[in-house]
């Protein structure tokens, strides 16, 4: 995984303005409480003429039990309030990659959405389990590119 660090899980997203989507789903995950301190931006160098490191990707430290579980439910709950053709890729440590993508989310029934939240939590558990063990102060990364925390609050309603 690229940006280094003890991460257990990289997160990238496609379809639609790709920045603007990442930025927005990394402030949904910084808004969860149980995710706070777990999310860091990996950041590019700004491009020749640009002010700024580029948000490249998104990497979560994950442990065991609800902090699996608040990475889940909000991925899941961030892609059922986009719009058109909006993709998360997950990347885990084993290199193993979850896609889930907005359309499809959004057309599921609440026992189907139980059910891809199941399937989700199935997948990142091995690396939530091993992210116990490695991260011991969570928003901590090795690379000076990766940085803790979002952007600020928005409201979960906005699209």
């Amino acid at each position: 995984m690229s940006c280094g660090g003890l991460v257990d899980a990289r997160i990238t997203v496609s379809g639609g303005n790709e920045l603007t989507e990442l930025e927005s789903l990394q402030e949904w995950l910084t808004d969860s409480a149980e995710l706070r301190g777990r999310v860091m931006a990996c950041e590019l160098p700004p491009p020749p003429g640009a002010l700024g490191p580029v948000l490249d990707a998104i990497l979560l430290a994950l442990a065991p039990g609800s902090v699996a579980t608040a990475a889940a439910t909000a991925v899941v709950s961030w892609l059922r309030h986009r719009a058109g053709g909006v993709r998360v890729e997950i990347e885990l440590p084993d290199g193993r990659r979850l896609t889930l993508a907005a359309d499809r989310v959004r057309e599921l029934t609440d026992a189907q959405l139980r059910g891809q939240l199941a399937d989700l939590l199935t997948a990142l558990a091995p690396a939530a389990d091993a992210g116990a063990a490695s991260v011991a102060e969570p928003g901590q990364a090795s690379s000076s590119r990766a940085t803790a925390g979002g952007r600020g609050r928005r409201s979960k309603t906005d699209g």
